[in-house]
């Protein structure tokens, strides 16, 4: 029987009519496969940018590390048609970008490691003449941990800079990050100089600009104890960000104020949801889960011995008749959460984990107090 010839664009087109997510995922872990096989450098690379995108954006985006750090090569080896070929050019900066960006998220990644890549990117954008902006986003990603102050002022430099014509540049992005970093400062006001474009559509809301903002501001209402602001901003995230993985950032400020307000709430978001952060790499989707459930059950501590939970066998507490001791779940999640905070704190020589814990907590505290003395 003939084999059949590598159509890399008739492959394309069938992948874009899959399901996003893991679909779209196990075709392009095969069709980069094919791809090798045949030796076809455009699609090597194009099925690599794809699949990159994919785990991103669907599923645990430090995942597209691999296909990232095998791009560089591939490229730098190919053909010049192959290096001068703008639609190529702009996936190797992209998906260098996204390589970066997620180790802000990995502690298990060294910082030496970690400005290794962000000087790689910045050669990169120096080489092609573009993508300069999103250097200045990224050189903020790697102090918003660190110091946010000096975070801020990359933000700054980043958003006076020109933005390239077709790279890279989404003002709805943007303005969510910039609202983001003033929000966690509480300069509330200048952060409404970027909400205010987004709410009034002088351009149209990216797909997760509103659940930032509004994470953001969730978070922040918590640490102050206003619940008042904080009950229907957790409904909203829920409503819009409860779509896959990647949304774990978004449900652990909802799990730590339903927690707070809505225990059975809390708890069914919970047994859905803890699945999402088994074996996630991203760290801090899985501190931000973590930390929720950590408040969860310490609220219920002081109302119940046991609840009964279906939960996932990859569970470390798993339990087969499913009845599981609340004080147990409540130290098993505080010490998830101090472990990573922690490991995120000495990678990034701050206390910024230490202090969003701590304040967390102290909520938590004062929460159980008021409702003892009511």
């Amino acid at each position: 029987m003939q084999q059949e010839v590598f159509d890399g664009e008739k492959l394309s087109r069938l992948m874009e009519k899959l399901p996003k997510g893991k679909p779209r995922i196990d075709a392009y872990e095969e069709a980069i496969r094919l791809a090798d096989q045949t030796q076809d450098t455009y699609w090597r690379l194009g099925f690599r940018f794809h699949y990159a995108g994919e785990v991103y954006f669907q599923d645990d985006p430090p995942k597209c590390i691999g296909a990232a750090a095998e791009f560089g090569p591939i490229f730098e080896a190919a053909p010049p048609e192959i290096q001068r070929n703008r639609d190529l050019i702009d996936p190797y900066l992209m998906i260098t970008q996204l390589g970066v960006d997620v180790m802000q998220n990995l502690p298990q990644i060294s910082m030496s490691q970690y400005e290794s890549v962000l000087e790689q990117y910045d050669q990169l954008t120096r080489r092609f003449g573009i993508g300069r902006r999103t250097y200045y986003w990224q050189m903020m990603g790697r102090w918003e941990y660190a110091e946010p102050e000096r975070a801020l002022e990359y933000m700054q430099l980043a958003m006076q800079t020109p933005p390239d014509d077709s790279f890279g540049n989404c003002n709805a992005c943007e303005h969510s990050w910039a609202a983001e970093q003033y929000i966690r400062l509480g300069r509330l006001e200048e952060a409404r100089r970027y909400v205010h474009p987004l709410e009034t559509y002088r351009f149209s809301p990216c797909e997760n600009s509103f659940q930032t903002i509004w994470a953001a501001s969730l978070e922040y209402a918590l640490d102050r104890g206003d619940l008042e602001t904080a009950v229907p901003l957790a409904q909203k995230l829920y409503k819009k960000g409860n779509r896959n993985r990647t949304d774990l950032r978004f449900l652990g400020p909802v799990l730590r104020c339903w927690g707070m307000t809505n225990a059975d709430r809390g708890l069914s978001l919970f047994a859905r949801r803890l699945e999402w952060s088994i074996g996630m790499w991203d760290q801090k989707k899985v501190y931000d889960f973590d930390k929720g459930a950590c408040v969860l059950f310490r609220q219920l501590a002081g109302a119940r011995q046991t609840v009964k939970l279906e939960l996932p066998q990859a569970f470390p507490l798993w339990r087969e008749d499913g009845r599981y001791p609340v004080q147990e779940l409540a130290d098993w999640f505080l010490t998830q959460a101090e472990s990573i905070g922690r490991r995120f704190d000495q990678r990034n020589r701050s206390h910024y984990f230490e202090d969003d814990l701590a304040a967390t907590l102290r909520q938590c505290t004062l929460s159980r107090s008021s409702a003892g003395n009511t």
